[in-house]
């Protein structure tokens, strides 16, 4: 592979050797832009029984990867046609209550890179943000409560003057985005100094993580933000009528570049979707006019998957379909209960959560199995546990085998369990994300059924 590897310029080989990781299975990714910052997966391995490993990769462009490694998610920069072999934190599982929570974040850790020659682009990266993040706690009041120009302009001369003579692109763009998020703490009532000098006419870096983080920092919610201004009322109009376009011409005209101004707008109507300011409807016909308007294919894919991620488990729209083994190992479709309510829970039998709201759930469907379907779904690592859970418990409801379906989790939003869905007869959302058992599932239930049922025209008032 390591031959394969240095005949192809582009390929990337990443390997290692990691024992307490045996038989586990990482996934390298990266972020591809800064509106949505969702994972793009570039590869998947299993780390064989002696503990090595070894991906490739094919980057277009210098670009920073990530794993996800229980407690920590490690990082590194991977420039095409280099090979590095790595070394991973030792590993250490996350606790229960870290598994099922929303707030947990993995700890950042650069991943080792033995016998890397200290010339090569990730100590330059590493050595500048530790740099750059001890200037700031050194200069915490000075920065963000007296927001003083001298002080910040010192940081940067100085850490400018350290790594100089570093002229590879892709940290000149680092760096100079992360200087421009220093700027911009210090004149937040002035976004216009920087939005012009960094990027309404600069060239547009979307899977820079620099450029990502400054972008998100002074962009997130833009449109909202300037349409509070009396002098940008133009702004609400526009975007109620899901006019593209126009809103893009509205920024170049404030001097932005057509590119920038139609990202701009992009990230805009991604935010103001649930802003409650402006039309959702609007909202998705501008972005709907973004797909065919805009000539960037990048773009054209940014605003494919933002409609789709804004209008994917939304109520009224089709549930995802799915095909899985139930606990007798027969294939079971979401299509085949066509013409009943659904209510679909998503579960993981280590969560104690999970495990009473089940309770919950068989004593429910003893009162309502005529007109509604209960699926449930295991997302244990091993169904084995699923099945156990259900013969000790003598469950009846029907059990799905939803390990490692990825797809499945991403388009249901079930990366923390439990969570309910509640599916008309149809087959399109009536309740995203439902209640659960234990807190009032049924009364809504109850009511959306009896106007299913029940629901008559008005009476026509006599003559």
């Amino acid at each position: 592979m390591l031959i394969s590897a240095q005949l192809n310029g582009q390929n990337t080989l990443i390997y290692g050797k990691a024992a307490d990781y045996s038989s586990r299975v990482i996934t390298f990714y990266t972020i591809s832009d800064p509106i949505l910052r969702q994972k793009s997966e570039l590869a998947t391995t299993t780390i064989a029984g002696d503990g090595s490993f070894s991906v490739l990769i094919t980057p277009v462009q210098t670009i920073e990867i990530y794993t996800d490694l229980e407690k920590y998610c490690g990082s590194m920069v991977i420039e095409p046609g280099k090979n590095y072999q790595i070394a991973l934190p030792p590993y250490t599982p996350r606790s229960l209550a870290e598994q099922h929570s929303v707030y947990f974040k993995p700890t950042p850790y650069w991943l080792g890179l033995p016998g890397t020659d200290n010339s090569d682009l990730n100590f330059a990266v590493r050595s500048f943000l530790t740099d750059y993040n001890l200037e700031i706690v050194k200069n915490t009041i000075q920065i963000y409560q007296q927001k003083s120009k001298v002080i910040v302009s010192g940081i940067i001369d100085r850490l400018d003057k350290k790594y100089e003579t570093y002229q590879k692109p892709y940290f000149k763009t680092l760096k100079k985005f992360t200087f421009a998020e220093l700027e911009y703490i210090i004149n937040q009532n002035n976004d216009d100094f920087i939005i012009t000098k960094y990027f309404a006419t600069q060239p547009i870096d979307l899977i820079n993580p620099g450029y990502q983080r400054t972008f998100q920092i002074i962009f997130t919610d833009f449109l909202r933000r300037l349409s509070r201004n009396i002098k940008n009322q133009k702004i609400t109009v526009l975007t109620n009528q899901g006019d593209f376009p126009e809103l893009v011409s509205y920024f170049e005209e404030k001097g932005y570049k057509k590119e920038f101004a139609e990202l701009v707008v992009l990230k805009g109507l991604y935010d103001g979707y649930y802003s409650g300011i402006f039309a959702k409807e609007g909202v998705l016909n501008g972005i709907e006019i973004a797909r065919t308007s805009t000539r960037s294919n990048e773009f054209q894919i940014i605003a494919t998957q933002i409609k789709k991620q804004l209008t994917l488990l939304a109520v009224g729209q089709n549930a995802p379909s799915f095909t899985l083994s139930d606990s007798k190992g027969e294939l079971v479709t979401l299509d085949q209960f066509r013409g009943k309510f659904v209510y679909l829970t998503f579960f993981k039998s280590s969560s104690s959560d999970s495990r009473r709201e089940i309770d919950a759930l068989v004593a429910m469907e003893k009162r309502f199995k005529q007109g509604l379907t209960i699926l449930t779904v295991s997302l244990d690592d091993d169904f084995e546990n699923a099945r156990n859970l259900w013969r000790s418990k003598a469950y009846l409801i029907k059990l799905l085998d939803g390990s490692k379906q990825k797809q499945l989790i991403k388009e249901y939003n079930a990366s923390f369990t439990p969570a309910f869905y509640l599916i008309a007869p149809d087959g399109t959302f009536k309740l995203s994300q439902a209640p659960s058992p234990l807190h009032d599932f049924e009364t809504i239930y109850l009511k959306i059924i009896r106007d299913f049922n029940f629901k008559t025209p008005p009476v026509k008032p006599k003559k």
